[in-house]
């Protein structure tokens, strides 16, 4: 999707065609495309993929893929989600002289992951293994699996990276956006940058902000992110007594911002690949509570850069943010230890490390 391509992909892009090389997109435009690439000569080709792996759309989408490359006859093609993932690397049938790269933002099967996707997403990453060049993954678990299926060539990166040098929290007054959000100062705030869906799972903290509400400890908590679920969560809100402590805010493009009005990041997901909301918390030295869970557990060191709790284990997530609410030294000693972590992770870091793959 076109917003893969603006939220993760466009410095990558950039050093790429720094370097000497051509970079066209190829993808499902659901937003306008990032206007740097296309100064940048970036050619983008709208081709519409549907999320079920046999819809007849993606057939179509295929030959497109086809077309586009007999005219401009790529190297390489590198493909990121699962859809296009599978028939991009279809291209190799047809071409078996290129290249196909793909990187995994989180597969599907995993552990705990419901019966349905292991037979559906597994037969088929095992199939295309021999369609598959080189395989990039983005946290522990998925690395040591793609080391099971013998791809040619696998590595393991930091990511698609964070440009550190936009968090800078000498830009804003942060009492200013906390005035914004009807916010007092000395407000304790919790934030979670999430799409208000199933897996993020926001009942988990919305239930631990009741707990501590019983306790008669104040925790305010916002929510950036829309998505299929907000109505349903407002309603739930309203209903229990939390519309104080609690604003869903929907979709926000000061993200930043937000991050920099907080105290403590939180994320419940049960699954997720690599999470870029957490890395972006601790890049503004945010201790982050997150769910045991894959790829939370690659970024939250457990009591050194924050929590882990157990998925929907509300009471826990409740302990550990009245620990962080009372003890501020270890609030502030953990976003330190976030931040020194995140470095790791910087954008420029992860792209030399892609060009060594790309060689």
């Amino acid at each position: 999707m076109s917003r893969t391509i603006n939220a993760f992909l466009v410095p990558h892009i950039k050093k790429l065609i720094k370097a000497g090389n051509t970079v066209d997109c190829a993808c499902s435009i659901d937003m306008e495309i990032n206007r740097t690439l296309k100064n940048e000569g970036v050619r983008i080709f709208d081709i519409p993929f549907k999320r079920n792996p046999l819809h007849p759309i993606n057939i179509k989408a295929l030959m497109k893929l086809i077309k586009i490359q007999e005219e401009f006859d790529y190297d390489i093609v590198h493909v990121h989600t699962p859809i296009a993932a599978l028939y991009g690397r279809l291209l190799k049938v047809k071409f078996p002289k290129l290249k196909t790269i793909y990187t995994v933002h989180g597969f599907h099967f995993y552990k705990g992951a419901p019966i349905v996707n292991w037979g559906i997403y597994y037969p088929i990453e095992r199939f295309m293994v021999n369609f598959t060049d080189k395989m990039i993954t983005m946290n522990s678990e998925d690395y040591e699996r793609a080391q099971k299926f013998k791809v040619k060539e696998t590595y393991k990166l930091n990511g698609v990276g964070l440009e550190l040098d936009i968090y800078n929290p000498s830009l804003v007054e942060k009492n200013e956006i906390r005035s914004r959000l009807n916010l007092d100062k000395d407000d304790f705030v919790v934030l979670m940058i999430a799409e208000i869906n199933q897996n993020k799972n926001h009942k988990q903290v919305i239930n631990a902000i009741e707990i501590l509400k019983n306790k008669e400890i104040d925790i305010k908590l916002i929510c950036a992110g829309d998505g299929p679920l907000l109505l349903n969560l407002e309603k739930d809100i309203i209903e229990r007594g939390l519309k104080e402590n609690i604003q869903l805010l929907g979709f926000r493009n000061d993200i930043n911002e937000l991050i920099l009005a907080c105290d403590v990041g939180i994320l419940t997901s049960f699954r997720e690949g690599l999470p870029r909301n957490i890395m972006e918390l601790m890049a503004c030295k945010k201790p982050v509570i997150g769910t045991n869970i894959r790829g939370v557990k690659d970024l939250v060191i457990d009591s050194v850069n924050g929590f882990l709790v157990n998925v929907n284990d509300a009471e826990e997530t409740a302990k550990k943010i009245e620990v962080l609410f009372n003890k501020r030294d270890l609030l502030n000693n953990m976003g330190s230890n976030a931040y020194e972590f995140i470095l790791d992770y910087d954008v420029e870091h992860v792209i030399e490390d892609l060009i060594e793959v790309y060689g």
